[in-house]
């Protein structure tokens, strides 16, 4: 079983198309044993899967430590992408928060960061947390401003502690995210991109989902930045998990789910589908998509992964009846055939 492999735009890297998930929704990097977390990441690299992606926020510091600490431990050095995560106190100081952010993440890692990304949520004033995911609400002028995150990246970059850098659509206002994209600064965006919210490549259509995100992984990929694939199981509802209990999704998200979901299971149930498998396997039906980020929480989940990938792209039928559905909204018993 060989990993197909994508370019993550204009970086240029060669990357599986699978991506190593070390945060805390599926938590074998912070929670697992040396041993768990050796044989997994083993079997990763095995398989073909040479992208991991972590940050300081997962764990406080733990997913990167241990993910350090394994890949030393095997003598590995695939893409390892981390990211900063600004809070209201480092406002003041935003460059320096940004460089302590990163040399701490360089010393538990015990190497340089291949990606690094910026995990604020990004709208039109400041606020002390954005609504939902990491860190403070920043600003377009924090991050591309006069001492701002951009700056801070390149002084990073010169002392050769980070190669790339990376920007967050997942949350925020895209107006926002569009200026990033606009600006030619980063080289790749992390996008909320699953089978039942399109919207990082679609139009919302007559039936919008909870939360829209305008298109923005079209932008970003046409700008030759590298497309990073988030919540394509969104936090394991497509993996068979009860949408009410996902406390890492907002409450409107969760409903929503929880509506859409009846519909899309009894398509797939006709077509012999798995949900999971549609699930990722719809992500990576993407071309503009340059990693699908999952999470792990067991050793056979990783295998499962590498053979969805190895299966391809959904059959393009299957993907216009699933097309026809998000059009009708997902609603129950809207047309699918």
């Amino acid at each position: 079983m060989n990993m197909k492999r994508r370019v993550l735009g204009r970086t240029g890297l060669s990357v599986s198309e699978i991506g190593f998930g070390c945060g805390p929704t599926a938590d074998l990097m912070i929670n697992g044993s040396a041993h768990e977390r050796r044989r997994a990441v083993q079997a990763a690299l095995d398989l073909g899967i040479d992208y991991f992606d972590t940050a300081p926020v997962y764990g406080d510091g733990v997913s990167e430590a241990n993910l350090g600490e394994t890949l030393r431990d095997l003598g590995a050095r695939p893409v390892v992408a981390s990211k900063v995560a600004l809070e209201a106190a480092d406002m003041g100081d935003i460059g320096a928060a940004v460089v302590r952010s990163v040399e701490n993440s360089v010393e538990r890692l015990g190497m340089p960061v291949t990606l690094i990304q910026l995990h604020n949520r990004v709208g039109a004033a400041r606020a002390n947390k954005a609504e939902f995911g990491s860190g403070a609400l920043v600003t377009v002028a924090d991050v591309l401003g006069p001492g701002g995150v951009v700056e801070a990246f390149e002084s990073l970059r010169a002392r050769k502690l980070v190669k790339f850098f990376g920007c967050s659509a997942y949350g925020g206002d895209m107006g926002c995210v569009s200026q990033l994209v606009d600006s030619g600064s980063f080289d790749s965006i992390i996008v909320s991109y699953s089978i039942l919210n399109q919207t990082a490549w679609s139009d919302a259509g007559a039936y919008p989902p909870a939360r829209d995100y305008g298109r923005i992984g079209a932008r970003a990929a046409g700008a030759g930045m590298g497309t990073l694939a988030l919540r394509v199981l969104e936090a394991g509802v497509l993996a068979g998990a009860d949408p009410a209990q996902i406390t890492t999704s907002p409450s409107a998200d969760r409903r929503q789910m929880a509506a859409q979901l009846p519909a899309l299971q009894e398509l797939l149930h006709r077509e012999g589908v798995p949900l999971t498998e549609a699930a990722i396997r719809f992500a990576l039906s993407n071309p503009a998509v340059s990693v699908v980020l999952v999470g792990f929480s067991e050793m056979a989940q990783i295998g499962e992964a590498a053979r969805f990938s190895n299966l391809g792209p959904l059959p393009a039928g299957l993907l216009s009846r699933i097309e026809r559905l998000r059009l009708g909204g997902f609603a129950c018993g809207a047309p699918a055939r």
